[in-house]
């Protein structure tokens, strides 16, 4: 069976702001409520997701993700209001691209 598959990179000036690797590293913290824990669940760095968050953070008019330092009640990291829109947005997209990929796989196996 010949199948189409799609992923979908929304770039802003030609640079990657939102993929799938971002958009399950969103959905990481805001299931764990820190980067260490997102970091360990997705198998990558630290650094890797330190690095991912400040590409988004700065090419977004708004940050999509909050740190917290460490204190007394201890650092931890969230998901924008704006961070949560752009993460709903993602998912509507992909679920319509979906849509137009399955029929195209019905099609070329006719």
């Amino acid at each position: 069976m010949i199948e189409v598959d799609c992923h979908i990179s929304i770039k802003k000036d030609g640079a990657v702001f939102i993929n799938p690797l971002k958009t399950q590293l969103l959905q990481e913290i805001k299931k764990n409520g820190s980067l260490s824990g997102a970091a360990k669940e997705m198998e990558i760095s630290y650094q890797h997701v330190w690095t991912m968050i400040d590409e988004m953070n700065r090419m977004a008019p708004y940050p999509l993700v909050l740190k917290q330092r460490g204190g007394a009640n201890g650092g931890g990291t969230s998901i924008s209001e704006y961070g949560e829109r752009m993460l709903r947005e993602y998912q509507i997209i992909q679920a319509e691209i979906n849509k137009v990929v399955a029929q195209i796989n019905v099609e070329i196996n006719l």
